[in-house]
């Protein structure tokens, strides 16, 4: 019990080493190399914790997966209407990739663009997973009659995903010198504000 415990720590201490190499350095400097000098272990005890650089990404994904979800369940959204959820989750959405600060330089990396494929497809499990996540609120909205009837809730969830995906371009490529997640209800605005019922 003791061997597993020290494992999942181990485990542990490798998933933010990497995600602070990614948030400095980017991902192509991610190396297991790398990795088990800023760990303090020899690459071999790396190899038998994850294998490659490939099962890294991924554990990484299955960590953000993990984190978001713990975001979100922490909002308190059954206590709100449909559209005031939306509106939570995009603001604590932006605050958590404020939070992870490594995950923007992740999500437009060369080696999700064309790298390895178990890498790409497991990160599209998790857009797919807050993709219809936000397509859920959306719906919800409209059948309270806060969002108009004619939005397509699949289409203006991908909207919606492009928006932050895009401040969050624009916040790594600025040096991180504006604060994310204060930019949420201009988002809110921009596009929420749009799907108003018309009267």
């Amino acid at each position: 019990m003791k061997k597993r415990k020290s494992a999942e720590v181990r485990r542990h201490d490798v998933i933010e080493a990497a995600m602070e190499i990614i948030r400095h350095e980017g991902v192509a400097r991610l190396t297991t190399r790398s990795l088990s000098r800023a760990v303090g272990i020899a690459q071999p005890t790396l190899f038998l914790h994850f294998g490659n650089k490939s099962h890294i990404l991924v554990a990484l994904v299955d960590t953000i997966q993990e984190r978001l979800q713990k975001e979100m369940a922490g909002l308190g959204l059954e206590r709100l209407t449909p559209l005031e959820r939306l509106k939570a989750v995009i603001r604590a959405h932006l605050h958590f990739i404020q939070q992870q600060p490594g995950i923007p330089r992740l999500l437009f990396s060369e080696e999700l663009q064309s790298g390895d494929p178990v890498f790409r497809d497991r990160m599209n499990e998790l857009v797919q997973y807050f993709l219809n996540f936000l397509a859920q609120l959306i719906g919800a909205a409209q059948a309270q009659g806060e969002i108009r009837a004619d939005i397509v809730p699949q289409q203006n969830a991908c909207i919606l995903i492009a928006a932050v995906q895009g401040l969050a371009f624009r916040w790594v490529l600025s040096d991180q010198r504006f604060v994310l997640s204060e930019q949420a209800d201009a988002v809110i605005t921009a596009l929420i504000s749009g799907w108003a019922p018309r009267n």
